[in-house]
């Protein structure tokens, strides 16, 4: 293979010698000394539309002249997919969007590698990460490399209608197609996220959760309740599609909340509420919406935003919406969130002999241990009682709001609280999309 890119070479350079040079210096570039086996069009095109305008040096006309010179190259090489880039109208825009400043052409470049369909698209069960670790890269060239070649075959047609929800289709069955082992490329990327997220120096109260990896990878199914578990949520989602009217302070309309207590037979004091602030159930599920951006005020009334109208209609994706905002804080409040859901789970399904002597300890007191020892502590104790249940006020209220506690203080002191099998689910899935979410970096 060598022999013929040295052969090609030596016949452009008898036609053109600046153009000879330049495109050496290219293919080198893109291959690091690899084989011309390994070549890729993801990696032609990110010479053409990155590498070139911000590492190499020149105008715009003379990072032209590169590109097509190392396309008059892959000519001579019968890589004719690979030329037509390299002297395609894209990469003298994307050149063009360089020249007038960083910013600019990147975005182009972004642009123009989503649109050449071999970028490998995001999906509802994996967000590609900014910061990669090994099993992610594999992946992501893999999948980059699979989809070149259903371009080729025609199987995906970038720029046609509906090309995209095909691209996506054909990535999930690459990504998830088990080797020899059982293991998917998505398997392994999950497993090395989970590993860092557990593993991370800036958050030790995750040292605990180690047991729980093997669930943490695979996360859990939607139980088959979801639906009635989350019916307030999808109730106060059918107000806001016809407008919740809001008091001048900007709470829910009284109404509506007494029409949701009483539909919900929620508990309140006073009884009958006589505005939102009466009922902590109307509290966290108007935080949750807002936190979910399924809701915007507009005026004096709450609607739906697009996001809302979607997750309304889908049950899939508004349970995991739900439980991917339970751990939306950070510092004391993320960590001890974090602590009881896995602490929890370690406790269920209880058992016996040791494990249910371990449970004498209250789950509160055991969590303010694990997040003492995380540095977490108060004048070198355990955090107050009151700081760690007032930093989880909004978590137990909406576990309890949706029925996923049983019985029990969820964070009690003493003995430990029963979760429904959908709030054992609903804990595990909150923990896996944050284990296995893009890190920011690793």
């Amino acid at each position: 293979m060598q022999e013929t890119v040295a052969s090609a070479l030596a016949q452009l350079a008898r036609l053109d010698p600046r153009a000879a040079r330049l495109a050496e210096n290219a293919l080198a570039s893109i291959t690091g000394g690899s084989s011309l086996q390994d070549l890729t069009q993801r990696a032609v095109q990110e010479f053409c539309w990155y590498v070139l305008p911000v590492r190499f040096g020149g105008e715009t006309g003379e990072r032209m002249l590169t590109a097509r010179s190392l396309g008059r190259l892959f000519s001579l090489l019968d890589l004719d997919r690979y030329a037509a880039i390299c002297s395609s109208a894209t990469t003298r825009a994307v050149l063009d969007a360089h020249s007038g400043g960083y910013d600019g052409g990147l975005a182009a470049y972004h642009r123009a590698m989503r649109a050449s369909g071999v970028e490998p698209p995001d999906l509802p069960e994996l967000t590609w990460g900014a910061s990669l670790g090994s099993a992610e890269i594999e992946a992501s060239r893999a999948v980059s490399a699979a989809l070149e070649l259903a371009i080729a075959a025609g199987d995906v047609r970038p720029g046609t209608r509906g090309w995209r929800p095909e691209q996506e289709r054909f990535t999930h069955a690459f990504l998830t197609q088990p080797d020899p082992q059982g293991r998917s490329r998505l398997d392994r990327i999950r497993e090395e996220r989970a590993r860092g997220w557990l593993g991370s120096p800036s958050h030790p109260h995750r040292q605990r959760l180690w047991p729980l990896l093997g669930r943490l990878i695979g996360g859990a199914e939607v139980p088959q309740d979801a639906a009635e578990a989350l019916a307030p949520v999808r109730r106060l989602l059918d107000f806001a599609d016809e407008g919740i009217g809001l008091t001048q302070i900007g709470y829910i309309s009284p109404s509506v909340v007494r029409e949701l207590c009483a539909e919900f037979g929620w508990d309140t004091s006073p009884s009958p509420p006589r505005s939102e602030t009466d009922a902590m159930q109307l509290i966290v599920l108007n935080k949750l919406l807002r936190g979910m951006r399924a809701v915007r005020r507009s005026g004096r009334r709450l609607v739906l935003t697009r996001r809302g109208r979607h997750l309304r209609s889908d049950d899939r994706a508004l349970w995991r919406a739900v439980a991917e905002n339970l751990l939306d804080a950070e510092g004391f409040t993320q960590a001890s969130a974090e602590t009881l859901l896995g602490l929890l789970l370690l406790r269920t399904p209880r058992a016996t002999g040791s494990h249910a002597r371990a449970e004498a300890v209250g789950i509160g007191a055991e969590a303010r241990k694990v997040l003492a020892d995380a540095g977490w502590g108060d004048g070198g104790g355990p955090p107050e009682a009151g700081r760690f249940q007032s930093a989880l006020l909004h978590l137990t209220w909406l576990m309890e709001t949706l029925g996923f506690a049983r019985s029990g203080d969820l964070v009690a002191e003493e003995g430990c609280p029963d979760l429904s099998r959908s709030g054992q689910a609903f804990a595990l899935t909150a923990l896996h999309l944050s284990a296995t979410a893009p890190p920011a970096s690793l």
